[in-house]
């Protein structure tokens, strides 16, 4: 746990750099109900109303926005407490039901309780140097049938990069907790990147991610693929044949 609380400690630090180039959509955007969640996310959990859900690495609060406004009460959680104190701010201003912490994931407040929903998206699983541990907790934070939403970039597109409309191998891909050695390309960089915010991620296998939440007493209720072409910009009509993103929703028995 020593060596993953330095990966994670090191990450906050970068993540405060981001944050204010990260900035939430603006309080009126969910007042007239707008919202940053995908299809697949609604499509998978239409009705939230009155349901507890953890957000886990909510960044400056736009997903966690967007379920409080379907009835959810959200609590989220992030590294950054510059991104915490955004996202504080913001749910102050629509008055929607959500509040936010700033923790590592990897010692969430015992206060936190249990959730009838733990999500997670978007970048998030490259940032895990423990990936059991991980889903070991988001297990502990679930009721019994209780539902994780996973919705992530896909790992094919996390290792790949498009150079001159040639795919190239950039990490590897079964590279797990070692932290990858690579020069992002732009599609990679998190937005708001800069030379002085130093992050270690990780490659993990989509089946480490699979077992893992199996292991941790959950029980697969959907696995999904989906294209994305523009993840693959300048691969052409092939962008459409390669995997960019995945959705995970398990019950925990």
């Amino acid at each position: 746990m020593g060596e993953t609380r330095d990966y994670t400690s090191r990450n906050r630090r970068g993540w405060d750099i981001i944050a204010p180039s990260r900035p939430p959509e603006p309080a009126e955007f969910f007042l007239r109900g707008g919202t940053t969640l995908e299809d697949m996310e609604t499509d998978a959990l239409p009705q939230v109303a009155g349901l507890r859900l953890l957000h886990l690495a909510c960044a400056s609060g736009n997903e966690s926005l967007s379920w409080a406004s379907r009835g959810a009460s959200v609590v989220g959680v992030d590294i950054s407490e510059v991104a915490v104190q955004t996202a504080n701010t913001q749910a102050e201003a629509t008055g929607l039901d959500a509040r936010f912490v700033s923790a590592d994931i990897y010692a969430l407040p015992q206060d936190l309780g249990v959730f009838d929903v733990v999500y997670a998206s978007w970048g998030v699983v490259c940032w895990l140097p423990d990936l059991a541990e991980w889903a070991s907790i988001v297990s502990a934070r679930l009721i019994e049938g209780g539902t994780l939403l996973l919705c992530e970039h896909h790992p094919v597109w996390e290792v790949l990069g498009v150079v001159e409309g040639a795919v190239q191998v950039t990490v590897d891909y079964f590279g797990r907790g070692t932290p990858t050695q690579q020069e992002y390309d732009d599609a990679k960089r998190p937005v708001g990147w800069t030379p002085d915010a130093e992050l270690s991620s990780f490659a993990w296998p989509l089946s480490d991610v699979v077992m893992s939440l199996v292991a941790a007493g959950l029980r697969l209720e959907q696995f999904s693929e989906f294209p994305l072409p523009r993840m693959y910009d300048g691969l052409g009509s092939a962008a459409s044949w390669l995997p960019a993103t995945y959705l995970i929703k398990a019950t925990k028995n």
